[in-house]
């Protein structure tokens, strides 16, 4: 079996600890992150478990048909014949139909591969999971140090129209719009910094951390993509889910082959020695030398033979159609792979493109617009020509603009990730 298939997990797996705890401490962006989860995740760990069982598997699918030696001693001691001995040996070997073990080993061979693909594609399917989570993260953090900036505004104004209640200069019903969002913003920072919370814990769960290892901070960085039919291809190429299936349907084919073998039978050929030993009592014989000698006769005899199983083809015809129909449903899984995952890249390739566009027009078409909106609103309450309710009401519009901008930035990691999973791996 080839080794160049497992050189990318024995890599992984010969990580020394000491450069894993290193590795762990200097986190920095969220491909360091997948890094050490690909190591520390126990439910890779357990699919890395399979890969050595299918390993396992193939080395017994190897063996051959061991010998047998059966040895058998007669003695009619115990019933008053004490002449009476008898010992033989036999040695039977069971010869293979051809195509047997050939196959079995055909099969081991592609459920190794099968393992290691399925290690691939849960390395994928933890890969997306991993980024789109952290791009959460992100997008909470943020959120957080905008709620930070807007509770620190809130306190200021609060102090200095409280101040103007006192000098009259104001309601002070403005005062106690200004402790309601005060209070309001206090909220939604607690539930922004809940979330945040359970996107740290989802992250060090999946990537197998302690609770007080730091996660990175970084964003990441969205290169171009490339083209539609490129990365089509890459997919096509790449997919490990694809490559899952033809591993399964190569699986299933050499299972019909040996499915068809096991209906030839199987020879079985054995030879034996035996040596029996028999006395007659009160007979006695004269030797060459004169003396007389009880009468014993003594044979030795050497057998062969060969077993041949006596059935047809019939008697297999079950397992055949059995393996006929697993064989025809993986090949018909792998063809709808085939069919499905251009149309997935496609899929994955607008919603990347239409979040780029929205995170862009949020920026440039809302945000920075809500922006100076708000900043004139706030000079013309300076100035008293706009009360504070309306000064509010932009704050809480520039707000749900700033989060939707974070959102939609978020939403383009997000598919940004999806994109690089449905191509088959990182662009």
């Amino acid at each position: 079996m080839p080794k160049k298939r497992c050189l990318l997990l024995l890599a992984v797996l010969c990580l020394p600890h000491p450069a894993l705890a290193q590795q762990t401490q200097a986190l920095r962006t969220v491909d360091d992150l997948v890094r050490v989860a690909i190591v520390k995740n126990r439910d890779l760990a357990a699919t890395r478990a399979l890969i050595e069982e299918a390993r396992g598997q193939y080395r017994q699918a190897a063996v051959r048909p061991s010998p047998i030696l059966q040895l058998t001693g007669t003695t009619g001691r115990p019933l008053g014949a004490a002449n009476e001995n008898q010992y033989a040996a036999d040695l039977t070997q069971t010869i293979e139909a051809v195509g047997k073990r050939s196959n079995r080993i055909s099969m081991a061979d592609q459920a190794v591969l099968k393992a290691e693909a399925t290690y691939q594609n849960n390395v994928a399917e933890l890969t997306l999971s991993l980024k789109s989570t952290f791009a959460e993260l992100i997008a909470e953090r943020r959120k957080r140090d905008v709620m930070d900036k807007l509770l620190a505004l809130h306190r200021q104004s609060l102090a200095l129209t409280e101040a103007r209640v006192k000098e009259g200069d104001v309601a002070p019903l403005e005062a106690r719009l200004l402790k309601v969002e005060l209070s309001r913003a206090t909220i939604l920072r607690a539930s922004v910094e809940s979330r945040i919370h359970a996107a740290e814990t989802d992250l060090r769960s999946q990537a197998g951390l302690l609770a007080t290892e730091p996660l990175p901070d970084a964003i990441p960085i969205m290169p171009a993509s490339g083209a539609l039919d490129a990365l089509q291809r890459k997919a096509l190429t790449e997919r490990s889910d694809l490559r899952v299936a033809q591993f399964d349907e190569a699986y299933e084919l050499a299972g019909t082959r040996l499915a068809r073998a096991e209906g030839r039978p199987d020879v079985t050929l054995s030879t034996g020695w035996s040596r029996q030993s028999s006395a007659f009592d009160g007979l006695n014989g004269i030797t060459s030398q004169g003396t007389l000698r009880p009468i014993r006769e003594q044979n030795s005899t050497l057998t062969f033979g060969v077993a041949l199983p006596l059935r047809t083809g019939r008697s297999t015809l079950g397992n055949r159609q059995s393996a006929e129909a697993r064989l025809f449903a993986a090949r018909a899984h792998r063809q709808a792979l085939e069919h499905s995952i251009p149309l997935e890249v496609e899929s994955a390739w607008q919603r990347w493109q239409n979040a780029q566009r929205n995170a862009a027009q949020m920026q440039t078409e809302v945000l920075a617009p809500s922006a100076e909106n708000l900043t004139v609103l706030e000079k013309a309450y300076k100035l008293g020509q706009m009360r504070m309710i309306d000064v509010l009401n932009e704050q809480r519009r520039y707000l749900d603009a700033q989060w939707t901008a974070i959102e939609a930035e978020q939403d383009a990691q997000r598919t940004w990730a999806e994109l690089e999973h449905a191509a088959g791996g990182a662009l």
